[in-house]
């Protein structure tokens, strides 16, 4: 297994092309800036919450999508670049969710 699909699986996370419960991604402005945003309605975007000038880092996105996920649920997550899940957050994540020995038998089956 690898640590994207462990990290899906412990996370509750399926990742998707289109139609996620949240989508994360980046939108230029009228102006040419890139902007980010994390949000589970991008035609009703909030940009006092769901906008950001610098990419959000792997706490945010986590929290984000904890925030609307419902009732502990999988949720599907649309995104437009893989570098919001970094492998070295990731192995962090499943570090955090596994017990030690699981862990090791993980990452030395790798």
């Amino acid at each position: 297994m690898t640590t994207l699909e462990k990290f899906q699986e412990l996370a509750k996370i399926n990742f998707v092309e289109y139609n996620g419960d949240i989508e994360i991604g980046t939108m230029l402005t009228a102006d040419g800036y890139e902007c980010y945003y994390i949000t589970a309605d991008i035609q009703n975007l909030n940009f006092e919450n769901e906008v950001f000038y610098y990419q959000p880092d792997f706490d945010t996105i986590m929290n984000a999508i904890e925030d609307l996920r419902y009732a502990g649920e999988e949720i599907d997550v649309e995104i437009d670049e893989w570098d919001y899940f970094d492998e070295y957050y990731m192995l962090d994540f499943i570090q955090d969710n596994m017990d030690e020995d699981e862990f090791d038998e993980f990452t030395n089956d790798k």
